[in-house]
């Protein structure tokens, strides 16, 4: 173990400068130190502080796994990164530590993963040639972890189940330990071609170290055919299934990304796709993981990216040593029959400044900045980040909103990085927007988070400019102080 972190420090000393004096680098977003970060991992709070792990690949910027990342907050926005916390160190996590979840309890953390090995030779690690195992790890500090403990492993899934069955979540329930993973179960379809279905295993334990099948659900009609990064919670009396179908067919407004990631209500019924609703309608969201802060808020972060897209949809900051981030924490409330997602409410108590707007509705910022704009009544609304010729631009249209990296004269901006459009509605009318940019990610809020729109945008400092002309009653806010990483550059 001490090998593979000791090549962590090494590359992160190589790469420090280098990485550090990117521009795309972000003021409130969980970034990797070096390399590439994916799904969030572990999220909590424990002893007060928050705790963030996350898929990290230091030494390749283009990913691989082979690490958990540890980074911690006081606030939700300003993070300190730590060593990592795990890597492949024993026969079962031997191609990888791959997502979970933590449990605390008696001020003690628990946490679980997968441990991935990809045996080699010629397989379609599917059927064959790969191990998917259940480990548990517990800590006193969140830093420190215990030697590691197999749970389960492919012998103790259903016999009908694929090798792909990852990304415990934990939690306890009227005394009772529940760990759900995602799957992918055999099926055909009935001229007997393999079609598989996603779905989900759910496992029960009295001592979180010996667990048995406790329930599965795999739709009688497929819904995708994984299911990845399952999560399961109660929210304003609803029971919540959160997990990411691989395998939806595209649609004009919906299912735009290459895989999907919303949540369903469970009930007696268990039809996920009649109540499957997407958490974000952007090009850059995967992965999410839910927590409860200790003053009982169920609190959300994703990943802001998206698996097998590197040709499509680059990300300029590879050049600087490092790709990806997290998305902002954002917090769930459920009302009207659905959830809504906006950000924690320590980003509004952050210091900003009103910029004042001049006449031709025109600014310029440096890195993060708030765009707010209240009661449109549904009327159009237009509003473009970066210049008429490289720029991404947010439009509202009474229930419809669109984000589009395409020109006027149908080029397309270069800051999105081969990103086009993606398109998403809410039910009564656009009311109010709110849009969260920082550096080079920005998130969109409309109508207090009953949709999101999430994507990577990357401009240079010059080219860092706002176009509200067209946005009726816009006033937009930009950060008083900036991270140390950032503030001279």
């Amino acid at each position: 173990m001490e090998n593979g972190f000791q090549r962590e420090r090494e590359e992160l000393k190589k790469m420090a400068g280098t990485v550090q004096s990117c521009p795309y680098r972000t003021e409130f977003h969980i970034m990797p130190p070096v390399g590439w970060i994916n799904d969030p991992n572990g999220l909590c709070q424990f002893k007060g502080r928050f705790h963030a792990y996350f898929q990290y690949s230091p030494l390749s910027v283009h990913g691989g796994g082979g690490y958990w990342g540890h980074c911690t907050s006081e606030d939700l926005l300003h993070w300190e990164y730590h060593s990592p916390v795990l890597t492949t160190d024993i026969p079962e996590d031997a191609s990888g530590v791959y997502s979970g979840s933590a449990l605390i309890e008696d001020d003690r953390m628990y946490l679980f993963y997968t441990g991935n090995v990809k045996n080699p030779g010629e397989y379609d690690y599917i059927d064959a040639g790969r191990m998917s195992t259940q480990i548990l790890v517990e800590s006193e500090d969140g830093q420190h972890m215990s030697e590691k403990s197999v749970l389960l492993r492919m012998e103790d899934y259903p016999q009908h189940m694929t090798q792909h069955v990852r990304d415990p979540k934990v939690w306890k329930e009227n005394g009772k330990y529940y760990m759900v993973l995602g799957a992918r179960a055999r099926a055909w379809d009935e001229s007997g071609n393999r079609r598989d279905k996603g779905g989900i295993l759910i496992y029960e334990s009295d001592d979180r170290k010996e667990w048995t099948l406790h329930r599965e659900l795999i739709p009688a009609k497929a819904f995708g055919y994984m299911w990845e990064c399952p999560d399961i919670f109660d929210l304003g009396g609803k029971r919540v299934l959160s997990f990411c179908p691989q395998g939806l067919p595209s649609e004009p407004e919906r299912y735009q990304n290459i895989y999907q990631s919303g949540y369903a209500f469970l009930s007696d019924s268990e039809d996920v796709e009649k109540t499957f609703r997407e958490w974000d309608m952007g090009f850059d969201f995967y992965a999410p993981q839910t927590f409860v802060s200790e003053d009982g808020r169920r609190i959300l972060i994703g990943w802001a990216g998206m698996p097998d897209t590197e040709k499509t949809h680059r990300n300029l900051s590879v050049e600087n040593g490092w790709q990806h981030c997290l998305t902002l924490p954002t917090e769930l409330t459920f009302r009207d029959g659905r959830i809504f997602r906006s950000p924690v409410r320590e980003l509004l108590e952050q210091q900003w400044r009103e910029r004042m707007i001049s006449d031709d509705g025109r600014l310029t910022f440096r890195r993060a900045v708030l765009v707010s704009a209240e009661g449109m009544g549904g009327e159009p609304c237009s509003i473009r980040i970066g210049t008429a010729e490289n720029g991404l631009t947010i439009r509202a249209d009474k229930e419809k909103i669109e984000i589009t990296f395409v020109n006027p004269d149908g080029s397309i901006s270069q800051c999105g990085g081969g990103r086009r459009s993606r398109t998403g509605r809410v039910e009564k009318g656009v009311e109010r927007l709110l849009a969260v940019i920082d550096s080079s990610i920005a998130e969109l809020f409309v109508n207090d988070g009953e949709a999101v729109f999430t994507t990577r945008i990357y401009l240079d400092r010059a080219e860092r400019r706002l176009d509200v002309s067209e946005c009726r009653g816009c006033r937009i806010y930009e950060a008083d102080t900036l991270h140390s990483e950032q503030a001279e550059l």
